[in-house]
């Protein structure tokens, strides 16, 4: 008796998960693979889109003496023409260790770094070069300074570096896909 109660609920199992009409279960299938096709073309389009609007980065300084200041990361990755927001956060104690964060054009930190000297601290060490894409005002020890730009619509390599006198050391790679 357990034997033909047990190949009758095998038996009820077995045709309620899909023993049944082959012809239905195709077009199960068929229904499953659009709705997925569906899924994939619609979902990364929106995705991508999102992603290319607006990009947040945080940026921190790091070292106490000059032989030892750098930016952390050294490298940030962006799409191309996103709304970009850096957030700089100097994380110094001495008071020497002013700092800054200027986007520039790859190979122009010299010719930049020079004219920011001129520029002064009364213009943060900022000249008025095209070269210079974005930047932030001075951030002295434990502050946080934040630029919004938009990024270049031109995928490649640039720079940022600090532009207070002396800070020369202190570069990053921004790379924009």
């Amino acid at each position: 008796m357990k034997r033909i109660i047990s190949m009758l609920v095998i038996t009820a199992f077995m045709a309620s998960c899909g023993g049944g009409d082959a012809d239905a279960n195709k077009t199960q299938e068929k229904s499953t693979d659009q709705t997925e096709t569906k899924m994939e073309e619609t979902t990364p389009v929106k995705t991508e889109t999102m992603e290319a609007k607006e990009v947040s980065l945080e940026v921190k300084t790091t070292g106490e003496l000059m032989t030892d200041m750098a930016f952390e990361p050294k490298r940030l990755e962006v799409p191309a023409g996103a709304k970009v927001k850096v957030t700089l956060m100097n994380t110094a104690k001495s008071e020497a260790m002013i700092h800054n964060f200027v986007l520039i054009n790859a190979g122009t930190q010299e010719e930049v770094a020079t004219q920011a000297l001129e520029a002064g601290p009364d213009k943060d060490y900022i000249s008025e070069n095209s070269n210079v894409l974005a930047a932030t005002s001075m951030a002295n020890p434990g502050e946080t300074v934040v630029v919004e730009f938009t990024a270049p619509t031109k995928a490649g390599t640039y720079q940022y570096i600090c532009t207070y006198p002396g800070h020369t050391a202190m570069k990053g790679v921004f790379l924009v896909k």
